[in-house]
C-alpha cells in the first residue's frame, strides 16, 4: 500500500536524489498545473472566440434567410409597385389642368342649384404645394382650396356633398361648419372645396423662380 506523501517533508533541492514515489508524485503536480495554466491562457481564449464565431454564424443565418426570403418576393413586389404606380398615374389624369378649373368651378355651382342650394360665395384661397414621389420621380401636386358657403336644407346639403363626390375630377369638402338659422328651417354650410392639379415642369420651374 502506499504511503502518503508529506509535501512539506520534500526537500525539492535534492529532488533528484528522493525515492521515486515522491519524483511521480511531483511530476503528476506539476503536469497537472501545466494543464491548468494552458486551460487559462490558451482554452479560455480559444473557447471564447468560438462562442463569438458560433453568434456570428448564427447572424448571417439570419441575416441570409431574411435576404432570401425578400429575394424570392422581390418579382411579386416589382409587380405590385408597377401597379401602384400605374393607379397613381390614373388619379393624376383625374386632377384638373388650369384651364378645367372655370369648369370645375361652374359645376360646383350646378351641383348647388341642381339640390336647390343658394350658393351664397366662392372664393380662392392660396394654394398649397406637396411633393410626392411616384415611379418616374418627384411630382409636386397642388391643392386648390375654395371657400363655400351655401344656403338650403338638411337633405340638400347632404346631396349635394353626395354629388360633389361624383364628380369626373377628385373634390373634396373639408373644415366643414354648419349652422341653423334662426329665421327658418335652413342651415348655412361654410366649408373649404379642395380641388388638386399635378403641376408640369414648367410650372415647377416658374414656382422655384418665386421662391
Amino acid at each position: 500500500m502506499a504511503k502518503n506523501i508529506n509535501i512539506k517533508a520534500i526537500d525539492f533541492k535534492n529532488l533528484p536524489y528522493q525515492s521515486r514515489l515522491v519524483q511521480l508524485g511531483m511530476g503528476a503536480v506539476i503536469i497537472v498545473v501545466i494543464v491548468i495554466l494552458a486551460y487559462l491562457f490558451i482554452y479560455s481564449d480559444s473557447s471564447e472566440r468560438i462562442n463569438q464565431l458560433k453568434q456570428e454564424e448564427e447572424t448571417l443565418k439570419e441575416s441570409y434567410v431574411d435576404k432570401s426570403a425578400k429575394a424570392a418576393n422581390l418579382d411579386k413586389l416589382k409587380a405590385e409597385l408597377d401597379q401602384i404606380n400605374g393607379l397613381f398615374q390614373v388619379l393624376l389624369k383625374q386632377l384638373p389642368t388650369t384651364a378645367e378649373i372655370p369648369n370645375l368651378l361652374q359645376e360646383l355651382h350646378e351641383c348647388a342649384s341642381k339640390n336647390g342650394l343658394a350658393m351664397e360665395s366662392i372664393t380662392p384661397a392660396p394654394a398649397i404645394h406637396t411633393n410626392s414621389a411616384d415611379g418616374q420621380g418627384q411630382q409636386v401636386i397642388e391643392t386648390l382650396p375654395y371657400n363655400i358657403t351655401i344656403t338650403g336644407d338638411y337633405n340638400q346639403i347632404t346631396q349635394f356633398v353626395r354629388d360633389i363626390g361624383k364628380l369626373s375630377r377628385i373634390v373634396t369638402i373639408n373644415s366643414i361648419v354648419l349652422n341653423r338659422n334662426g329665421k327658418d328651417d335652413k342651415f348655412t354650410l361654410v366649408a373649404v372645396a379642395n380641388t388638386y392639379k399635378a403641376l408640369n415642369d414648367n410650372e415647377i420651374q416658374g414656382q422655384s423662380a418665386k421662391k
